[in-house]
């Protein structure tokens, strides 16, 4: 959702950015790799309690995993292997992510059975827009697209939230997977 009105906004956001990348000679590849362990690290610092600069370098290594996208277009350089590299990058970040809600936030079985569902929805997602895409059909719908999931438990950490509202976003992630799945299976022949 936040994509669709927040893209062409942020993407021009990013072009002095990915000038920055094109100079260094920075592939698209490198920076979905150096997204990826810049939130590890945020995560780590989470665990650790460091949680503001925890949340900030999180949410940096998201927006450098980002620009590798628009880095990639500019430098026409986009391919299969640069697109499922970024998908299998981003699953990665985000279970990170969602693991540390899970060792930090949770205190009953109920909890941590939310908590994998979320990390199931979450890529259950990003499936059905690839497997849609596959057949040549747009399925971009739902509330709980990977940056709503990102800002989502990165908020709910750093504002240690009440863990019902888990409960609500999980009702919400689902409800989008049951989009996605909608949208595709009747479109299917």
């Amino acid at each position: 959702m936040l994509e669709k009105y927040f893209k062409s906004a942020s993407e021009k956001f990013a072009i002095p950015f990915i000038r920055i990348c094109i100079n260094l000679g920075i592939k698209p590849n490198v920076l979905s790799f150096a997204g990826l362990l810049t939130v590890i690290i945020g995560c780590y610092l989470f665990l650790n309690n460091i949680k503001t600069t925890g949340a900030l370098i999180i949410f940096i290594g998201s927006a450098i995993d980002g620009l590798d996208g628009p880095l990639a277009r500019e430098t026409n350089m986009i391919s299969k292997k640069g697109a499922l590299l970024d998908s299998f990058i981003d699953r990665i970040g985000e279970l990170f992510i969602w693991s540390v809600v899970a060792i930090k936030f949770t205190s009953t079985d109920l909890q941590m059975f939310v908590i994998l569902s979320v990390i199931t929805g979450s890529s259950l997602i990003p499936y059905l827009r690839a497997r849609a895409e596959s057949l040549g059909i747009d399925n971009k719908v739902g509330l709980a697209a990977r940056p709503e999931r990102v800002i989502f438990a990165v908020i709910f950490m750093l504002y240690e939230l009440p863990f019902y509202s888990i409960y609500i976003f999980t009702f919400i992630l689902w409800l989008t997977v049951y989009q996605r799945f909608n949208i595709l299976y009747k479109n299917l022949k």
